[in-house]
């Protein structure tokens, strides 16, 4: 992670690393007792699975979270993900969860693969990712504009962008596939009119994609399990 990768970090409110995807934690089974969040914040995740009598391992790059996630988590690994070469036992995990981290990476295609062998081979790759293709950034393309911002899908410490398309191919190339997928959507009545006009001009230039369905897409929650051997 550059100099300036971490400014950003360190410029971001202290929610940032305190949230937690109740999405995410609806998503957990009972049998999941052996957890590893990459990306844990300060471990408030990580403190609402433990009620239930789960282990819970943790890795956060920014040093003061990791800290706080220290007091909350079993375990906790201070570091990059992509540097440091991980003590886990083979197939320690039931779970492995990337909360909003997989768009952070320079590299999650490697990242999937390098965790997998510390997965169980029934377990899941639980992540959630922005969608690029929302309307919001389509409209903001077609005006001319890439603006990065604090927060949201164009946060300015996003490295990688993923539509519904590049996850599922993300996820075949690391040998894993997509068992189950969430959409989370965010529509506004003022998007209406330009949608159905985008619509029309696909289907005119015959096109075959759902412009819709893609459109109002926010954020894909994602269960990923390996294929089967």
């Amino acid at each position: 992670m550059s100099s300036d990768s971490l400014s950003y970090y360190h410029q971001k409110k202290d929610q940032y690393y305190h949230g937690v995807n109740p999405v995410i934690v609806n998503r957990i089974q009972e049998e999941w007792t052996s957890i590893l969040d990459i990306g844990c914040g300060t471990g408030q995740l990580g403190k609402v699975l433990k009620q239930q009598n789960r282990t819970i391992y943790g890795i956060e790059s920014f040093e003061d979270a990791a800290k706080q996630a220290e007091q909350a988590l079993d375990h906790v690994l201070c570091g990059n993900i992509e540097q440091m070469a991980l003590p886990y036992q083979h197939e320690q995990f039931d779970c492995i969860i990337f909360g909003d981290v997989l768009e952070h990476l320079l590299d999650p295609w490697a990242v999937l693969k390098k965790v997998k062998p510390f997965l169980k081979k029934e377990g899941v790759i639980l992540s959630s990712i922005p969608n690029i293709g929302h309307i919001s950034t389509v409209l903001e393309l077609l005006a001319g504009r890439f603006s990065y911002t604090d927060a949201g899908l164009m946060d300015q410490t996003h490295l990688r962008f993923f539509t519904l398309h590049e996850i599922h191919s993300l996820f075949h190339s690391a040998g894993f596939r997509i068992r189950e997928l969430e959409t989370i959507r965010v529509q506004h009545p003022s998007y209406v009119n330009v949608m159905n006009d985008l619509h029309e001009l696909l289907v005119k230039h015959g096109i075959r994609f759902d412009f819709n369905e893609a459109a109002t897409a926010y954020q894909y929650v994602v269960e990923a399990v390996q294929f089967n051997e």
